[in-house]
């Protein structure tokens, strides 16, 4: 069935579960949707071609996109999903150590990939006009990837700059880098029946970030860092998460720093159902949970992922170690995922209890359950 875009706008974006990660916008072949105030719009008539509804991460259990990667579902024991190898790094290059998040894996990944040619253009998050606001860019030099390191803690318009690398950079071998939800649309842009093809087809390689939340750009970034903390945006140099506490680097200035439990009220709202922490549809997931300061930890799932890995040592541009070989290890990131994925499901029941609006994929599985309990009950 082909639903349009106005199916989409009711079941996703006013039921507030839009990422607004603007697949669907990249993704029409007529031009028909825009961007409006960080929100996908109708700009002019749709063709009901249903592209929109194939390719929104928002409206399936992700469990079915795992199934397509992997072959089969992660059970519950495997609260990091499916992978192949848990390893702890570091980039041994200086300068990418000095911008990057943690232990620089994914900027010293990519310049790998780039230098071997796996790839010809990874799309990054880097910043706006306005500071610290998320926009998407096409690296395709070190000096790039460089400029947009570190992590944003913020939702944004990734998928506009897949277009723009397929439409004005000529891409066809392209890493996406981004948060669980990004890596799902991504998926669904590569496996759904209704998608673009001439944008999924180019898509070489997921790299997935570990994510517990992402804020909303002027809700938390302009209303609570630069009006409550009266901290202006533009004098910061880096935010970070570490042991609890959200911290914020500024010119030369004292750090400041914020309670992770205090911050989490403003988190997206589809952020609040999201049970993925460690990007478990990624062909290579990295984040800091589990390796010592300055060290990212690296999860290689597919056998893409470990393609991509042996490339980057083939460039030794990272010293490795066994996850297992070092403190706290995969039980502190096993913990946070299970933490997500409990708060997750807490708040799935609390929303049903207060009758208020579930995930598609949520109540039409809820409505399918009905159905068939009713047919088995009238034979």
């Amino acid at each position: 069935m082909h639903r349009p875009f106005n199916d989409l706008r009711n079941r996703v974006v006013l039921r507030g579960y839009c990422l607004k990660c603007m697949a669907c916008v990249a993704s029409c072949p007529f031009e028909a949707l825009g961007e409006e105030e960080e929100t996908p719009t109708l700009k002019q008539a749709c063709m009901n071609c249903g592209i929109c509804y194939g390719v929104c991460p928002q409206v399936i259990d992700t469990k079915e996109l795992e199934g397509q990667i992997f072959g089969r579902r992660s059970s519950d024991d495997e609260s990091l999903g499916i992978y192949r190898q848990a390893l702890s790094v570091e980039a041994r290059d200086a300068d990418i150590k000095a911008r990057a998040q943690d232990g620089g894996a994914v900027t010293a990944i990519l310049e790998s990939l780039l230098e071997g040619g796996f790839i010809d253009g990874a799309i990054v998050m880097g910043i706006g006009s306005l500071p610290w606001q998320p926009s998407p860019r096409v690296a395709k030099t070190r000096e790039e990837l460089i400029a947009c390191a570190g992590t944003k803690y913020a939702m944004g318009p990734i998928f506009l700059g897949l277009k723009d690398a397929v439409d004005l950079h000529y891409c066809s071998r392209i890493a996406i880098v981004g948060t669980p939800c990004q890596i799902a649309a991504s998926r669904r842009m590569q496996l759904s029946e209704l998608t673009n093809r001439r944008l999924g087809e180019t898509i070489k390689l997921h790299i997935g970030l570990f994510c517990m939340h992402a804020f909303e750009y002027e809700k938390f970034f302009r209303g609570v860092i630069e009006k409550q903390t009266r901290t202006p945006l533009s004098e910061v140099v880096k935010f970070d998460i570490k042991r609890g506490r959200f911290i914020i680097y500024r010119k030369q200035k004292p750090r400041r720093e914020l309670a992770c439990e205090a911050v989490e009220q403003y988190a997206g709202f589809p952020c609040t159902v999201c049970s993925d922490f460690v990007a478990e549809l990624a062909d290579i997931s990295i984040g800091a949970e589990g390796s010592p300061l300055d060290r990212s930890t690296v999860l290689l799932r597919t056998p893409l992922g470990v393609e991509a890995f042996d490339i980057t040592m083939r460039f030794r541009k990272l010293n490795v170690t066994e996850l297992k070989d070092v403190k706290p290890g995969a039980v502190a990131i096993e913990r946070a995922s299970r933490d997500k994925k409990l708060k997750a499901a807490k708040q799935l029941e609390l929303l049903q209890r207060q009758g208020k609006s579930l995930p598609v994929w949520k109540w039409e599985r809820k409505a399918t359950v009905g159905t068939l309990s009713q047919s088995s009950e009238g034979s």
